[in-house]
């Protein structure tokens, strides 16, 4: 089984990216493997978001692949964790 290093790209006072820190952490605890979940602010660390072209927040990138700008569903953001572990 593979391993998911997540990176959840954030800033303050974004509305959305509470929801998507909560659905990040429980799929983490749900689903079975090696998930590593990692808060970025862009606002103090901007290169980092301008490796992946994050423009805006919030944004999940998995194991180095921009994969949700904005609020994902939860069954599409399991779906692509899942993929990761499976890989």
């Amino acid at each position: 089984m593979g391993e998911a290093y997540v990176e959840m790209f954030t800033s303050p006072g974004c509305a959305n990216c509470p929801a998507v820190k909560k659905m990040l952490k429980e799929l983490a605890s749900e689903l079975k493997g090696d998930i590593t979940v990692e808060e970025v602010d862009i606002t103090t660390d901007p290169t980092r978001a301008a490796q992946y072209g994050v423009m805006s927040v919030p944004a999940v990138v998995i194991n180095g692949i921009l994969k949700f700008v904005g609020v994902p569903s939860r069954e599409d953001l399991k779906k692509a964790i899942v993929e990761e572990l499976e890989a």
